[in-house]
């Protein structure tokens, strides 16, 4: 097993190179709702600066003092168009929760699926992955009322502490907590909707316990691969934003197609993390005792993660007992009749 899982992180990378499709298409309307989402403000900002010289501080160049005050101006109502551009923002979380049951599908049968079949597995498990959505409010608003926690006590440990880096080190240590237990979390409820689909499960809270037992046991190996895209993720958004400083506002084009770049390896990373969890859970799910939830006490590997099979399929596999009785071996071969002569 510890073979198999070193090339996991490539096995996820490979599944998502074979279904690239799936990228392309999730990217192409991610970039559609973009340009939905800031036509607004695009065409009204065309129309104020396009012949203006005080809008040269903002067409070559960026200047804050300059955009406040354009903010401020009645006739620019940059406001106007945000009630749009929020809702199309939205529909984009919203989408993906929908595709992801087609996606994950893709990704355990990697074959090529035709549009309807890959619309047939969205539907099939929305309302499941819906549920399952709701049930992440709970541990993810846990952690953000920890953030909140860990902000006042690095304030109240700042304000009484004599070094001045007091206050930055106990934020920074209580961030790193904070951003590892949500890996965690979406982690765990990434193999929920795994499991809930190869084993199409529809009781999603039983369902979300069996999975935290798997994630909890394999924790050093999924975490691994998680770490790993994430940070590939983290790595290509800074290099990405620091180049994006350095470039000059005039070279539009290159911003525009550089800052999609990151959209792209955002995505692809997100994806990637997907692949990887059902790459896993196809080779070991069958390994993991997923009936109990006890942290502390591994559970023998002969409590098999599988499909359930029909009463009478279980019942022509298992050896029954033989009855007990007070005739001897003889006689139950001939049915009680060699004692009844007797």
């Amino acid at each position: 097993m510890a073979d198999d899982n070193k090339g996991l992180v490539a096995a996820g990378a490979a599944l998502v190179w074979r279904r690239q499709r799936v990228l392309w298409w999730v990217y192409a309307v991610n970039l559609a709702l973009g340009l939905l989402a800031t036509a607004g403000a695009r065409t009204q900002l065309d129309r104020l600066l396009k012949y203006s010289l005080a809008g040269e501080s903002l067409t070559k160049g960026f200047n804050l003092g300059m955009f406040f005050e354009l903010v401020n101006v009645p006739s620019a109502n940059l406001m106007r168009s945000m009630g749009s551009s929020l809702l199309l923002a939205l529909l984009f979380p919203l989408f993906i929760l929908f595709v992801t049951g087609g996606i994950l599908t893709v990704y355990r049968d990697d074959r090529r699926f035709t549009t309807g079949e890959f619309f047939a597995a969205c539907g099939a498990f929305f309302w499941r992955f819906v549920r399952l959505m709701l049930f992440s409010l709970i541990p993810f608003g846990i952690l953000g009322a920890a953030y909140s926690g860990i902000r006042r006590l690095a304030d109240y440990i700042g304000d009484r502490a004599v070094g001045a880096e007091t206050w930055f080190y106990v934020t920074l240590a209580g961030c790193a907590v904070v951003i590892l237990l949500v890996l965690f979390v979406r982690l765990w409820f990434d193999i929920a909707q795994v499991r809930a689909l190869v084993q199409n499960e529809s009781r999603m809270w039983p369902n979300l316990w069996k999975a935290l037992g798997i994630t909890w046991r394999q924790a050093r190996t999924l975490f691994r691969v998680y770490l790993f895209t994430s940070g590939v993720a983290w790595v290509s958004l800074a290099v990405g934003l620091f180049i994006w400083a350095k470039l000059p506002p005039t070279v539009t084009p290159i911003t525009f197609l550089l800052l999609q770049s990151i959209i792209f390896v955002q995505l692809a990373a997100r994806l990637w993390q997907r692949a990887s969890a059902v790459t896993w859970y196809k080779r070991h799910a069958a390994m993991v005792p997923a009936d109990t939830v006890d942290f502390t006490t591994p559970a023998p590997l002969a409590v098999m993660e599988v499909t359930h099979a029909p009463a009478e399929s279980m019942e022509a596999t298992c050896p029954q007992e033989p009855e007990l009785t007070d005739a001897p071996v003889e006689d139950r071969a001939s049915g009680g009749k060699k004692g009844e002569d007797q």
